[in-house]
């Protein structure tokens, strides 16, 4: 396994870690009355895990088994590495700030949920990157 894909799929169990101590942090505030939690909490726990853990999952297996690019093709490793940074630490942001507006709500418009918008367009952009980048490895 090639080192790009070792640091997705370890990222993608970092926040597989996080998104399972979420759910029990919901789960013990709901049924055993320890600690209080807000309807964002679901927001960020599914985001952590769907974005964080199966979405950097099925990116680090794709680098990892797609047979290489053809010579001269627009396939960069570097670009992988940006689109790692770029959505690591947006989907962090992601989930701070989710965890945040449960307990300072804010109406559209305010800064935390334009914040959320932004971080989640970074995202978008960076998981557009990667297809893109990641296309000419998958062959006709």
């Amino acid at each position: 396994m090639n080192k790009i894909s070792r640091v997705y799929l370890k990222t993608a169990l970092c926040f597989l870690l996080v998104g399972v101590f979420t759910g029990l942090h919901i789960s013990s505030a709901k049924h055993l009355a320890a600690g209080s939690t807000h309807p964002p909490y679901v927001v960020a726990h599914t985001h952590i895990l769907m974005i964080g853990f199966f979405l950097l999952t099925g990116m680090g297996i794709s680098l990892w088994k797609l047979p290489e690019a053809p010579a001269g093709s627009r396939y960069k490793e570097s670009l992988a590495w940006l689109v790692l940074l770029l959505i690591v630490p947006s989907s962090i942001a992601r989930f701070l700030l989710e965890i945040w507006l449960g307990y300072y709500p804010a109406a559209h418009g305010e800064p935390i949920p334009i914040a959320i918008f932004s971080v989640s367009c970074v995202q978008v952009g960076a998981l557009t990157l990667f297809i893109w980048n990641l296309w000419p490895r998958i062959r006709d």
